[in-house]
């Protein structure tokens, strides 16, 4: 667990935390259902105290553990998202963390999860523009290889934030984020990019999703070329809740 978990876990909660430039460590689990309810109760209740620990010492910047929402919950996919974030690479990789559990006043390989969850995959991001947020359970992951990635983030940095916090108090939107892949890259890893919607609740996630003939965001972008450096659109969006997020 402590080899694995150095490499571990991320962000996105009730407080929406990425800054510039910011790095954070995606890690995707999949825990079969009869697993679940010991997954989140070691992750939350002794895990998540030992980031917090670290955090403190000054070798993260915040841990967060996300859950699939409306995912069969027995496909093989990933059906977690425990994210690590850091303020830099030179944080994240100066290897200062031992995870110790001696506070708790019990051994790692008491509250281990390897037994009960395999680890789809772990990327690295980085943030490249943001709308900080301070009550996001919510957050709809949006993933795709644009055909540009500069192209992508410019037009988000200077096209769509400005559209996004106009329209927040219309969709609710508490935090938005744009990040791009440090690793792995290549076509074989699918999406070079993430974007990120938050919100407090499901329902205003759902209502964000939804197909509207009226949509407001169509005249307040006729300036984009999304057509040009997305042209197939968004490959993969999912909506993961919040279980636990520290800082």
């Amino acid at each position: 667990m402590k080899k694995l978990l150095v490499l571990l876990v991320a962000i996105i909660a009730s407080n929406l935390g990425y800054s510039q430039n910011q790095v954070s460590m995606h890690m995707y689990i999949h825990v079969a259902p009869e697993n679940q309810a010991q997954f989140e109760h070691l992750e939350i209740d002794y895990w998540s105290k030992v980031a917090q620990n670290e955090i403190k010492k000054g070798n993260m910047t915040g841990w967060g553990l996300m859950k699939n929402v409306g995912v069969d919950a027995n496909a093989s996919e990933a059906n977690y998202l425990i994210v690590n974030t850091f303020k830099n690479l030179e944080q994240a990789f100066k290897n200062n963390a031992t995870w110790s559990t001696d506070f708790l006043g019990v051994e790692q390989g008491d509250i281990s999860t390897e037994g009960i969850r395999k680890v789809v995959s772990i990327r690295w991001y980085q943030n490249e523009s943001s709308i900080q947020g301070d009550n996001t359970n919510y957050t709809i992951f949006n993933y795709a290889r644009p055909t540009d990635v500069g192209a992508f983030v410019k037009e988000n940095k200077e096209l769509w934030k400005g559209i996004h916090e106009k329209m927040q108090k219309t969709t609710n939107l508490d935090s938005w984020g744009v990040h791009t892949r440090i690793h792995p890259q290549g076509v074989a890893s699918k999406a070079s990019i993430f974007t990120r919607d938050g919100f407090t609740n499901l329902y205003d996630a759902m209502n964000y999703l939804r197909f509207k003939e009226n949509n407001p965001y169509s005249k307040m972008s006729a300036g984009s070329k999304m057509n040009e450096i997305l042209p197939e659109g968004f490959g993969y969006t999912v909506i993961r809740q919040t279980l636990h997020w520290v800082n």
